[in-house]
């Protein structure tokens, strides 16, 4: 399981640094960004963040709408 773990958290940690870049976050605050943002990423993944695999933020309401709005920012080109 801890395999499993590790590989959801890199990718999903290399698709939130990737969409931060393409959104202009500068540079200094992507590793913050992706430290806060990636269990998102990583329940978009997977369909569902499963608590077995990777433990439910606290806030993840409110992170899944700061992910929501760099997503709404990739989309219309940063």
């Amino acid at each position: 399981m801890a395999f499993m773990n590790t590989a959801v958290e890199d990718r999903a940690r290399a698709q939130c640094a990737l969409d931060a870049q393409m959104c202009g976050v500068p540079e200094a605050q992507i590793p913050a960004l992706v430290d806060r943002l990636w269990p998102i990423v990583a329940r978009e993944m997977m369909g569902v963040l499963d608590p077995q695999t990777l433990p439910e933020p606290a806030d993840v309401a409110q992170r899944e709408a700061e992910y929501q709005q760099l997503k709404r920012n990739l989309s219309i080109g940063g």
